[in-house]
């Protein structure tokens, strides 16, 4: 997998974490969002913009966290 150069930095605070999401461009012009939940674990989300890809890993998180811990 080629490196993306990464256009943004937000975090989300969930499970009692702060989870960082780099930010990269796709190459249509969307986004993709990498949520660093740890150094071999980073779930990719597409979207339009970076907060389209936000909101919706706001609504997923906790359910994706819980998953990670009864894996």
């Amino acid at each position: 997998m080629t490196q993306q150069k990464i256009i943004a930095v937000r975090h989300l605070r969930a499970g009692g974490r702060l989870i960082p999401v780099h930010f990269s461009r796709n190459a249509g012009g969307s986004v993709a969002g990498r949520a660093v939940l740890g150094a071999q674990d980073t779930p990719i989300l597409d979207g339009p913009d970076p907060e389209a890809v936000l909101a919706v890993l706001r609504d997923v998180i906790d359910g994706l966290l819980l998953a990670r811990q009864t894996a």
